[in-house]
This record gives C-alpha cells, sequence and structure tokens, in this order.
C-alpha cells in the first residue's frame, strides 16, 4: 500500500509576522509594525509553532530570537517573501515608465540607498532611476537648476521646501586604533564645502582646541582616505561610518558635535507620481 504525505502549506501571513519578530526582538514592537494586535500576532506563532512541531522562538527577558530550527525557518522565510512581494509589485502596481533623477551625498549612499533602488526597481521594472552623487550645495543648485528630480541633503535644518526624513547626532570617526584626534593643533580632512565643517570647527573653537585643514579638495574622498591613513579626522553621521574607519573612544577629550538631518526635496511635475513614489520609499526607509 503506497501512502502519500499530505501536503501543508506555510501562511504569508503569519511568515511576515515571524520575520518581523525575529527583526524588532519582541512581539509588542512587531505589532505595532505590522498594525496588529499584540493578540493575534501571538496566535499566529502558536498556530505555526503547532503546525512545525517545535519551537520558533526562545524567550527571555532580553526579548525573542530565533531558535536554531527558527533559523532555518528564517531563511525559507525571508525568501518566500520576497518573491511574494515582487510578484504583487509586478502585477498590481501602477505600470510607471520613465527616468527619475535622484541626487544624494556621497556619505550618506550607504547602507540604505541599494536597498531602496533595489525594492524600487523590483516594484517597478519600467521605472529607469539615475542616481548621482554631489555635496549638499551643489545638489540643492542641481534640483533648482532642473537637473535632479529628487535630492538628498545633509543640513543642521530643512530649507523651505524640504522634508526631515531623518536626524542623527554626527559622531568623531578615525582610523581603527588611530592616534591622529589625540593631535594639536587637530588634523581634520573635510571637503572644503563639506556640510558638516561649520559646525564641527564652530565646536572646537568653543571648546578652546586648536584645528587646521590638511585636505584641499572638493571631493570628500580625499578626506576619508586621509582619515583611514590616521592621518586626520572627520565627522560623520553615526550610520555613515565606513568599515575602514571607526568611531572615536576620546572620552570626552573632543567636544560633542551637532546633529544633523537627512532632508528631501522632490520637484514633481504635474503627472508624474514616479517623483512622489520614490520620494515615499526614501522616507519610509530613513524613518
Amino acid at each position: 500500500m503506497i501512502t502519500t504525505n499530505r501536503l501543508r502549506n506555510l501562511d504569508l501571513g503569519t511568515l511576515r509576522s515571524f520575520v518581523t519578530i525575529a527583526d524588532a526582538g519582541s512581539m509588542t514592537r512587531a505589532a505595532s509594525r505590522l498594525f496588529m494586535t499584540q493578540s493575534a500576532i501571538s496566535m499566529q506563532i502558536k498556530r505555526l509553532e503547532n503546525s512545525l512541531g517545535f519551537s520558533v522562538f526562545e524567550r527571555s527577558a532580553q526579548g525573542m530570537t530565533p531558535t536554531s530550527e527558527g533559523e532555518q525557518l528564517l531563511h525559507f522565510a525571508n525568501q518566500m517573501l520576497a518573491l511574494n512581494d515582487e510578484a504583487m509589485g509586478r502585477l498590481t502596481s501602477p505600470d510607471y515608465e520613465g527616468l527619475v533623477r535622484l541626487g544624494v551625498p556621497g556619505d550618506i549612499i550607504y547602507p540604505h540607498i541599494p536597498v531602496i533602488l533595489r525594492e524600487f526597481s523590483r516594484d517597478y521594472p519600467r521605472v529607469q532611476v539615475k542616481l548621482s552623487s554631489a555635496q549638499t550645495i551643489n545638489l540643492k543648485t542641481e534640483l533648482k537648476q532642473g537637473l535632479q528630480d529628487i535630492v538628498l541633503t545633509t543640513e543642521g535644518s530643512a530649507s523651505p521646501g524640504g522634508t526631515v526624513i531623518s536626524t542623527q547626532a554626527l559622531v568623531w570617526s578615525g582610523a581603527e586604533a588611530g592616534v591622529a584626534w589625540k593631535k594639536r593643533p587637530l588634523p581634520l580632512g573635510f571637503a572644503r564645502t563639506c556640510a558638516f565643517r561649520s559646525g564641527v570647527t564652530k565646536a572646537l573653537d568653543k571648546a578652546g582646541i586648536a584645528w587646521l585643514d590638511i585636505v584641499a579638495s572638493e571631493d570628500p574622498a580625499a578626506g576619508e582616505a586621509m582619515t583611514s591613513a590616521d592621518l586626520c579626522v572627520i565627522a560623520e553621521l553615526e550610520s555613515a561610518v565606513h568599515s575602514s574607519r571607526k568611531i572615536i573612544d576620546h572620552g570626552g577629550q573632543l567636544p560633542d558635535l551637532p546633529e544633523h538631518s537627512i532632508v528631501l526635496y522632490s520637484k514633481a511635475s504635474p503627472g508624474n507620481q514616479i517623483v512622489e513614489t520614490l520620494a515615499e520609499y526614501l522616507s519610509r526607509a530613513y524613518a
């Protein structure tokens, strides 16, 4: 007698809750992100565990983390949800076509922009995004001249027409195990038109710390290379510190730095919903 196993299906809604809990670390935070009640999301996980025959989370005072079996499920769940979202995006999204010009300062391209562009391209495969990188002052000029559709900037506050999508503290960064931050005058590696330079030098002046510029370039890459070589220091948004540099643990020997905002400006023309849609993706990711 031949027997066959009854086919069983994993519920995508439950998998989305499972992945969100794994990311958030608790049911409460996951429920808030998914606009669900905690009891509803708890019931989903209970049914999932009963169906699979094992626990998918370890629960402790620190939060919820996947079990070893849960880690395996997480791998498959992410793949299944990505495929589902791609299919739904291509089959149900407006059939937008065209070109969107996006300008972003180089120091905030990572980590968000590659993820945003991949998701946007998945959902709107007929839209071409042209990405360019420049400093804030140049990007705002290009937007006014009609050379960009959307720009992100790093500023102390938004100018008229701009929307703050993230605010972060600046941090001192330098080479790993570097000593350049201990030198006086303090060697700085800012590009001449860097949006952070003014606030940083004011903070140093207020703290009575002498400083000097050792980079003569409009390109921030020059200062970043000098910093990675432990010849100077720079200030960056915490989320933008590159792997070749480290946040300096200066123990109060350098001053605290002002907050800066990531500001979104767009120039959508009537009927051009592509620009507005990409702006929504950017705002959501940085928020």
